[in-house]
């Protein structure tokens, strides 16, 4: 059995932000997740299309950087004291943060289900990059953040190649203003991705049927960027009260996990009433951070602000869209400020690394 002041489940951008900044003011804390490297997921796809552009630098070994104690291994349980791994360990916790994430079933190059070490998944991006310029068509599926980026990267790496983009509503970037929505289309037909509305593809066998029409699909590589799946199986044993219809778990104004006083729920996994998107997720474990530390001196803070949708979509390496609080624009400056190197030195600075 180990015991630790704070337990965090997961290492993606929420998690490590706590983590580091806990650790950093001397509260102890034990990082728990599967694999054994942190990444910057929003930078993956440029790798899967351009690897000569990022090199693996999105990727980055736990114990090389994170000051916390770190366990690599999956829940596979968790109480209100104590949590289970899957080697049979135990873990007792005076509060728990728990920043496990989401999962693309069907999309791997997003994020890994089988990659557990840094190694594996740099071969994984190999692997994928290799099977991308042996394809002549191309089919992404979902036009969503994920979907319109990947779509671009490819077309923007591979211009001779068939890129078809298939969204399942009558506009790409569902939830975000119509001047984006509008914007990266023109932008994706720019580099020459047909884009599909209204489309819902489904693998049949060995193929993808578009339920809508009737049609098949003969591309030789899919990718699917949908039917995203929170990673809260573990909570369901004890604490499944806390999970919505979705299984996404629910918190209050100061991420607690609704009904619970020492658990903790940020990022991707959490119903926090904000995009899920990494810059997100970071400021949500840096405002989790204070309130524990604030709390272990019995002093109170405020209620999580939450922000509005703001993002830099890039379309390929040249173009992209900023929806900003203000305004929807299409600025070389802004889209440049990612371009750089997709915001991986940034994301590394925060975490006190390089």
């Amino acid at each position: 059995m180990i015991q630790t002041d704070v337990l965090i489940i997961g290492g993606g951008f929420a998690g490590v932000s706590v983590a580091q900044e806990l650790e950093k003011n001397g509260i102890k804390t034990t990082l728990v997740d599967k694999k054994d490297y942190f990444e910057v997921t929003f930078a993956t796809l440029r790798n899967v299309a351009d690897p000569e552009k990022t090199r693996d630098r999105a990727r980055k070994k736990y114990q090389d950087f994170l000051a916390s104690t770190f366990i690599q291994n999956g829940v596979v349980e968790l109480s209100r004291e104590s949590v289970l791994l899957e080697n049979g360990t135990h873990i007792v916790f005076k509060r728990a943060v728990i920043a496990s994430g989401t999962r693309y079933p069907g999309m791997p190059v997003a994020k890994s289900n089988v990659a557990l070490d840094i190694e594996a998944r740099n071969t994984e991006f190999s692997d994928f990059h290799t099977r991308l310029e042996g394809a002549d068509k191309v089919l992404v599926i979902g036009g969503g953040v994920v979907g319109v980026e990947l779509a671009g990267e490819i077309a923007y790496a591979f211009p001779e190649k068939n890129i078809t983009l298939a969204h399942n509503t009558g506009a790409l970037l569902t939830g975000f203003r119509e001047k984006a929505q509008r914007k990266s289309l023109e932008q994706l037909t720019s580099l020459g991705v047909e884009v599909q509305f209204n489309s819902r593809y489904r693998k049949t066998q060995q193929q993808y049927v578009d339920e809508n029409t009737g049609i098949v699909s003969d591309a030789d590589l899919v990718f699917e960027a949908t039917g995203i799946l929170p990673n809260s199986e573990f909570l369901k044993p004890h604490l499944s009260d806390a999970l919505n219809e979705h299984g996404y778990i629910q918190v209050n104004e100061k991420l607690e996990v609704v009904g619970e006083k020492n658990l903790y729920a940020l990022g991707d996994v959490a119903d926090v009433g904000e995009a899920k998107l990494g810059y997100l997720a970071q400021q949500q474990g840096s405002y989790l951070a204070k309130l524990i530390i604030r709390d272990a001196k019995d002093k109170k803070t405020k209620g999580y602000k939450r922000n509005p949708l703001m993002a830099l979509i890039p379309t390929g390496q040249k173009s992209g869209v900023a929806q900003l609080p203000f305004a929807v624009t299409t600025s070389k400056f802004l889209m440049n400020m990612k371009q750089k190197d997709l915001f991986i030195s940034k994301v590394y600075k925060a975490f006190g690394t390089e």
